[in-house]
C-alpha cells in the first residue's frame, strides 16, 4: 500500500534532541548546507553515537566540522554538491570514510533526507552513513555491511517511531511492502500511512509499549480479508533510562490466517456433517426399531398362549424373522456409526469367562434348533482378566458363534475355548465343523458387505458381521483373525490384552448372580404403580399387555410430556417409563422437570426408546435416567428391568 500523503521534506524536533537521534542504531548526522552553495561545505550540526563509534571520535570533535572531513566522495563532486542533488531526488551515493585517528578508509554508502528549509535560506539534511561492500582479510570477521543488509533486506517490517508516533526509521522491506520510499515515511504518523482501523490498532499497541516500558507481542491487522501481522515491539531508552522510541519487527501472517480460517471452516463443515450423520442415525434407529418393537412384543405375547400347532409355528416364524431383521438393522446402524466415527467403546477390566459364558447361554437354543452341538471349555480362562468392553465383546462373540452354527454341516459342532498366547495376551477360539474357507477368500473375509461361501448355501446375512467384529475388536486394543486349518471347518480367534484383576472385576465374579428361569415372571410388591409417558397407541397397548402379566402392577398412561409430569406429581409412581419423542416436549425436558421437583426427584425413571445410539444412551443417563431400555425389548426383559427399578437395582447397560 502506498502512503496516502506526505513529503520528503519534514522536520522532527526530536531529531535535534539527545534522545532518539542519539540512540538510533545506524550512523546519522544532521548537516547544514549554506545558501552560498557547495563551496561552503556541509557543516555537521549533530552526530549520533553510532557515527561517533564508526569514525572513532566524539560528538564534540565532529560537531562544527564538515561532512567532507568525515567522508570522501568517490567522484570529483563535493559532498555538499551531492547533498543538493539528494534534495533534488538522488538519495544515495558511494563514499570512503575518513577516520580521524588514522584508520584505513572504509567503503560506505551515504543516504540523505532533506528537512524543511530554514528561515535564513540554509538547507538541512539528515545523513545516514551506511557500511558499503568491503574487502575483508579475515573471513570470520563481522562485516558491518552484512548487518545493515540483514536489517534493510530482511523479509520483515523493521521500524522505529518517536514518542509522537512518527516514523524515524523504516527499513527497505517496509518501504517496498507499502509501495513507498523509506524517506517518504520519515516523520509520518500511523494515521497518514495506514487506513484508520490499522492506524488505531498500531497506536494502541505503541502506546502500551511506551507506558509499560516492556516488550510486547501483538497480532495486528493488515490490508485485506484475514490480513494480519505478528509484531514484536520493544522500547528504546536514552542514557537516563527514559523511553524515547518504540522499535518494532512485524511479519505478515495473512497466508497463515487464511489457512487457519480455511481449516476452521473445514472443521465446522465436518462437525455439521458429523452432527447430521448423528441425527440421521438417531432417526434411522427410531424409525426402524419402533415397528419391530410391536412385532416382537405382540409375537411373544401370542407365543405365551395355548395356540393351535400351525398358529404356534407361524408365531415362531414371525419371531425368528423379526430377530433376523433386528440383527440386520443393528449391523447396518453399527457400520454407519463406525464410518461416522461414532462407535462407543467403554474399556474396563473384565473376567474373561463372563462374556463367553453369556454368549454361549444365549445361543444354546439356536444351536439346538440347528442340530449343532455347542461345546465350551472355560478352564483356561477361569483366572484370567482382559481389557475389553464387555457389551461389545459379547456382541463379537455372538456373531462368531452364530456364524459357526449357521455355516455348519448337519449334526456339526462348535467349540469355544481359551488359549494363552503369551504373558500379555489371552486368546478366545471359536471352531466349527463346517465346509471351511477358501484360501483365496481370506483376504476378503473382513471386508464390509462381502459374503463368501455362505451366499452359495442360501444362508441369510448382510456381509457386515465380520467387518464389524474386526473394527470392534481393534477398537478394544485386540486383534481378530482366522487360523489355517487342514480339511474341513474353520477357527476364528480373538486376542485381547491381559490385565491384573481389579477389585470391581473380582466383585463381579463373586457376585451371586444365579441364573433366572427364562420363563419365570418376576414378582412385584402390591401395588406397584407404573406411569408410562408415550403418545403412540401401539406402544401403549403393547406395554399394557406386557405389564398385565403381573396383576400387582397398576399402569397409568400419559400421552404428552406436560400431562406426564402432572400425573407423576399426582400419583407418585414407583417407576416412570418415558419415551423421548413426545408431541409437546422432549423426553429430556420431562426428565429434567421430574428431577427438579422434590415430589418426583427420587422416582426411578427408565427411558424406553427405539433410539439405540451409544451417544444418546450416555447423554440420557448423564441427564439423570436410572435406566435406558431400547426397543424392541423382549417381554420378560421389560418386566425384569422394571422389577429391578422397584428394588433399587439399575441395569448396567
Amino acid at each position: 500500500m502506498t502512503p496516502r500523503s506526505g513529503t520528503t521534506r519534514v522536520r522532527s524536533p526530536e531529531l535535534h534532541g539527545d534522545t532518539i537521534f542519539w540512540s538510533l542504531p545506524v550512523a546519522h548526522a544532521i548537516v547544514r548546507v549554506p545558501p552560498a552553495g557547495p563551496d561552503g561545505g556541509a557543516v555537521i550540526e549533530q552526530a549520533n553515537r553510532a557515527l561517533c563509534d564508526l569514525v572513532g571520535t566524539t560528538p564534540d570533535e565532529l560537531v562544527g566540522s564538515t561532512l567532507e572531513e568525515v567522508v570522501a566522495h568517490e567522484t570529483t563532486a563535493t559532498t555538499a554538491s551531492a547533498l543538493l542533488r539528494a534534495g533534488a531526488g538522488r538519495l544515495g551515493w558511494p563514499a570512503l570514510l575518513r577516520r580521524p585517528r588514522g584508520a584505513e578508509g572504509l567503503r560506505v554508502e551515504i543516504k540523505a533526507t532533506e528537512l524543511d528549509e530554514l528561515p535564513d535560506g540554509d538547507r538541512e539534511f539528515v545523513v545516514s552513513v551506511l557500511p558499503g561492500p568491503q574487502r575483508w582479510s579475515r573471513p570470520d570477521a563481522p562485516n558491518p555491511s552484512h548487518l545493515h543488509d540483514i536489517v534493510e533486506k530482511s523479509p520483515a517490517l523493521i521500524y522505529i517511531k518517536d514518542t509522537q508516533r512518527r516514523f524515524v526509521y523504516a527499513n527497505e522491506y517496509f518501504a517496498q511492502h507499502f509501495g513507498a520510499s523509506a524517506a517518504s515515511l520519515i516523520g509520518q504518523t500511523n494515521d497518514v500511512v495506514f487506513p484508520p482501523e490499522m492506524a488505531r490498532a498500531f497506536d494502541e499497541n505503541d502506546a502500551l509499549v511506551f507506558s509499560t516500558g516492556r516488550a510486547h507481542e501483538f497480532e495486528e491487522p493488515a490490508v485485506g480479508p484475514h490480513g494480519a501481522y505478528r509484531s514484536v515491539k520493544f522500547p528504546l531508552f536514552d542514557g537516563e533510562g527514559r523511553v524515547v522510541a518504540v522499535a518494532g519487527i512485524s511479519t505478515e501472517i495473512t497466508d497463515l490466517k487464511r489457512a487457519q480460517a480455511s481449516a476452521r471452516a473445514a472443521r465446522d463443515r465436518a462437525e455439521k456433517a458429523s452432527q447430521a450423520k448423528s441425527e440421521l442415525l438417531s432417526r434411522m434407529s427410531h424409525e426402524l426399531r419402533t415397528p419391530l418393537n410391536a412385532i416382537i412384543g405382540f409375537g411373544q405375547l401370542l407365543q405365551r398362549r395355548a395356540l393351535p400347532g400351525d398358529a404356534q409355528q407361524a408365531v415362531s416364524r414371525i419371531l425368528d424373522a423379526s430377530s433376523l431383521l433386528l440383527t440386520f438393522i443393528n449391523e447396518l446402524l453399527d457400520q454407519a456409526r463406525i464410518e461416522a466415527g461414532h462407535i462407543d467403546i467403554q474399556l474396563e477390566v473384565v473376567h474373561a469367562v463372563a462374556p463367553v459364558a453369556s454368549a454361549v447361554e444365549l445361543l444354546s437354543p439356536l444351536a439346538g434348533r440347528h442340530g449343532i452341538e455347542l461345546a465350551v471349555d472355560l478352564h483356561a480362562g477361569l483366572y484370567q482378566f482382559v481389557e475389553a468392553d464387555p457389551r461389545r465383546l459379547k456382541q463379537v462373540l455372538i456373531n462368531l458363534i452364530t456364524n459357526g452354527i449357521k455355516y455348519n454341516r448337519r449334526n456339526g459342532r462348535v467349540d469355544v475355548r481359551f488359549a494363552e498366547v503369551d504373558v500379555a495376551t489371552l486368546r478366545i477360539l471359536i471352531s466349527d465343523t463346517g465346509p471351511g474357507l477358501d484360501p483365496d477368500d481370506l483376504d476378503k473375509l473382513f471386508l464390509p458387505f462381502t459374503r463368501l461361501a455362505a451366499a452359495e448355501v442360501g444362508t441369510e446375512g448382510t456381509g457386515l458381521g465380520l467387518a464389524l467384529s474386526k473394527r470392534l475388536v481393534e477398537a478394544m486394543g485386540g486383534t481378530i483373525g482366522v487360523l489355517p486349518q487342514d480339511g474341513t471347518g474353520s477357527t476364528f480367534y480373538i486376542d485381547l490384552p491381559r490385565r491384573e484383576a481389579t477389585p470391581e472385576a473380582v466383585a463381579s465374579v463373586l457376585a451371586d448372580d444365579a441364573p433366572e428361569d427364562p420363563d419365570e415372571l418376576p414378582e412385584f410388591p402390591a401395588p406397584t404403580r407404573v406411569l408410562y409417558v408415550e403418545n403412540d397407541d401401539t406402544n401403549v397397548e403393547l406395554v399394557q399387555k406386557i405389564l398385565a402379566l403381573r396383576r400387582e402392577i397398576e399402569l397409568a398412561v400419559a400421552g404428552t410430556g406436560e400431562s406426564g409430569v402432572a400425573r407423576a406429581r399426582a400419583i407418585r409412581p414407583d417407576v416412570v417409563l418415558l419415551d423421548l419423542h413426545l408431541p409437546d416436549m422432549s423426553g429430556e425436558q420431562v426428565l429434567a422437570a421430574l428431577r427438579a421437583d422434590p415430589r418426583t426427584a427420587a422416582v426411578p425413571v427408565a427411558v424406553f426408546s427405539a433410539d439405540a445410539t451409544d451417544a444418546r444412551i450416555r447423554q440420557i443417563r448423564c441427564a439423570g435416567a436410572d435406566d435406558y431400555i431400547t426397543k424392541p425389548v423382549a417381554v420378560l426383559e421389560l418386566l425384569r428391568r422394571v422389577h429391578a427399578l422397584t428394588t433399587g437395582r439399575t441395569h448396567d447397560g
